[in-house]
């Protein structure tokens, strides 16, 4: 069997593995592909050169007279630049109106107009993006680089704790943001004292008597707003007028150089405060080419991307310059992740990114109402379905003139008819979901992996890939190897695949964490590799499976060690199951869990355990029921059997818990990630009980 990924000669070492490449940068790691394009400034502007009358970036106009939504409506690349021109010089005029210096004024001792001329030239400091995916985001992001400015993005569901340690730490003086963001952040205003002006995405619109303003605003709470800025000696400006500062004082462009910040990114401290992940221009540029070269978007007809993912992470913005780079269009979404389907329907996407959460809840949706629907209906799905994963599994491709036309792009047209590509990342994605997306999408289905250290690019299968449970090969321009972990039973020398640490090297990685030396320097090895902390496998066809996490690994008293997350990401295959905490306490030998329960499914499976003794109960009532538990155990334990988790690894007691975790309480990342130590801290009474 011929390897999918390459095997670089010569690279094996004791304690790892070969080092592997993709097959096509065998030779060098270098990019070559469009040259020209060294920085995500250049990215931009090579479109609006080559495309400029293609649509570019669009939103879904609201009507709130009928509350509702209109068709999307899009500006063009050269229509965009003018606005990016534009608001890139109307941040460094507004600037300069802040008398602020900058380090180099300062030292010079210069005044009047050499020192007003130095402090114009003087760039590299940060500007702070805090809303939803919209147009406006994506402008700011590409008006501050022409600026040879950097972006440092805020999770549109952040709490005022991290608000107030990134602002600070990142040393934010403006921040961009949606009109509802503005009183949260002069609401801590006096903890922010670098903050100097906050410019609303939305207008203020005094003019039109406040129409278009977003609800609940109107002109009184503009005016307040106003005041309360003043008092706290804010500026406070609308995006208009930052347009229009900009063309009337209008300062040239001064793009960045390839070696310098893009942007800053916080991780989402799932243990502890963010770190601030310091990415290149150039890394950026590597991640949106290598996806290209691997055919995340083909050339010819403009293709329409469904932007919803937060544009705060890295996966879906470096999702964006690829599109960005191949002059296509990104049409964001209306706000609400539960109207995304109909926001699908009036965009009509080629592709978009999303995570295994939403994968997961789409195949219950369409699994629902195909193979596991009564009847003939279902019969007949599940034989076309049956004939389609065979001819995937044979390399046969997922594409049948008769199922589909009979069955299948019904379903794709669901979502799209135009569906052409749909990438999963951030978490391992269950072979069985994968599977049938595949079969009943009728289009490329991939899963890939990366992190905020690597611009959000690794590994990414290839577009015929027939194969679930791995994130394909390294991409192109990235290398690969993995290190003995020998304290978790993970080696290079295991049979029949070698396993251990996933470590990446190329030009993807970030530079280092803001402000924090020590931790830069930990997870980087000998001659520039990244230790990821996920453990891997090389499996025999040369591609590459996320198996375990290094870190949050906890060992149980019979000496054990357990990664918490792979057997949450096993429990929540089971459709019953929403969210699940996994916990070990060191003193005792095995696992305990809290659950919290999908309801769609869960309440008539639920009601059917208690049985006709009681009348219909509530999902509290339900989740507080013994037999209920312990029912619900007993399939959690097949499933674990299912995916061969050791005798260890399988959790022996239960909590239902009816309140999911959410942001909002303080339990999840903005991310979506656990919390872990909130959690724990959270349900240790829960905890104590259940290992009684």
């Amino acid at each position: 069997m011929e390897s999918k990924s390459y095997i670089v000669p010569g690279s094996k070492k004791e304690g790892q593995t070969h080092v592997l490449r993709n097959h096509a940068c065998e030779k060098s790691l270098e990019i070559k592909f469009l040259s020209e394009v060294q920085t995500v400034h250049d990215i931009f502007w090579y479109s609006v050169k080559t495309q400029p009358r293609a649509p570019y970036l669009g939103h879904r106009p609201y009507d709130p007279i009928n509350d509702a939504f209109y068709p999307y409506k899009f500006e063009t690349y050269e229509e965009i630049a003018v606005r990016v021109a534009n608001v890139g010089s109307g941040i460094i005029s507004i600037k300069l109106k802040e008398g602020e210096k900058d380090g180099k004024s300062e030292k010079s001792g210069k005044s009047g107009k050499d020192s007003k001329n130095i402090k114009k030239n003087a760039r590299r400091w940060p500007v702070g993006i805090y809303s939803i995916n919209r147009p406006e985001w994506t402008i700011v992001d590409r008006a501050a680089i022409s600026q040879s400015l950097y972006t440092v993005p805020l999770y549109d569901s952040a709490n005022e704790s991290a608000l107030e340690h990134i602002i600070n730490h990142a040393e934010i003086t403006i921040v961009f943001c949606s009109l509802d963001k503005v009183s949260k952040l002069l609401r801590i205003r006096d903890k922010l004292p670098k903050l100097k002006t906050i410019v609303s995405m939305d207008s203020f619109d005094l003019e039109n008597g406040g129409l278009d303003l977003p609800s609940p605003f109107n002109i009184n709470a503009i005016k307040v707003l106003k005041a309360w800025a003043a008092s706290t000696r804010v500026r406070l400006y609308d995006f208009k007028q930052i347009e229009r500062i900009g063309e009337k004082k209008f300062i040239a462009m001064k793009p960045p150089k390839k070696d310098d910040i893009y942007t800053i990114c916080y991780t989402s401290g799932t243990t502890g405060r963010p770190k601030g992940v310091i990415s290149t221009h150039s890394a950026y540029v590597n991640a949106a080419k290598n996806a290209i070269l691997a055919g995340a978007s083909a050339e010819g007809q403009t293709k329409f991307f469904m932007s919803y993912l937060p544009l705060a992470h890295c996966f879906n913005r470096n999702f964006e310059n690829v599109m960005t780079l191949n002059s296509g269009a990104i049409g964001y979404y209306c706000g609400d992740v539960y109207k995304l389907i109909d926001d699908c329907q009036a965009l009509q996407p080629h592709a978009f990114a999303a995570v295994p959460s939403i994968l997961n809840r789409i195949y219950d949706k369409i699994s629902e109402a195909t193979i596991n629907a009564p009847g003939i209906r279902g019969a007949v799905f599940r034989k076309g379905f049956s004939v389609k994963l065979h001819n995937l599994k044979s390399g046969k491709g997922n594409i049948h003139p008769i199922w589909d036309t009979l069955l299948f792009n019904k379903v794709k047209g669901a979502i799209s008819k135009n569906l052409e590509l749909v990438v999963s990342g951030g978490a391992p994605l269950a072979p069985h979901v994968m599977d049938l997306l595949r079969t009943m999408l009728c289009c490329t289905v991939v899963e890939g992996f990366g992190m905020t250290e690597t611009s959000s690019s690794a590994f990414v299968q290839e577009r015929n890939e027939n194969t679930s449970g791995n994130i394909g090969v390294p991409s192109i321009g990235v290398e690969a190897k993995l290190i003995d972990v020998s304290e978790m039973g993970y080696t290079s020398e295991d049979k029949p695949c070698p396993r251990g640490e996933l470590c990446i090297r190329g030009e993807v990685l970030f530079s280092g964490y803001y402000k924090e030396p020590e931790k830069t320097t930990k997870p980087f090895l000998d001659d520039g590799w990244f230790a990821t902390g996920d453990v891997a496998r090389i499996n025999a066809d040369g591609t590459v499976s996320i198996i375990d996490r290094k870190k949050n690994i906890f060992k149980l008293s019979q000496g054990e060690y357990v990664a918490p997350e792979k057997i949450e990401n096993v429990l929540t295959t089971c459709n019953m199951v929403f969210q699940v905490f996994v916990y070990g306490d060191s003193l005792q030998n095995h696992l305990v869990a809290i659950a919290v329960p999908f309801p769609e499914a869960f309440l008539p499976w639920a009601q059917s355990i208690v049985g006709s003794k009681t009348q219909p109960c509530s999902l509290e009532e339900l989740c507080t029921d013994p037999s209920v538990a312990k029912a619900l155990l007993e399939i959690l334990e097949k499933v674990s059997d299912q995916e061969k988790l050791l005798r260890f690894e399988k959790v022996k007691a239960i909590h239902l818990e009816p309140i999911p975790f959410t942001i909002e309480n303080g339990l999840l990342t903005p991310t979506m990630k656990l919390k872990r130590k909130a959690v724990l801290e959270r349900f240790s009474s829960v905890i104590e009980k259940l290992y009684k």
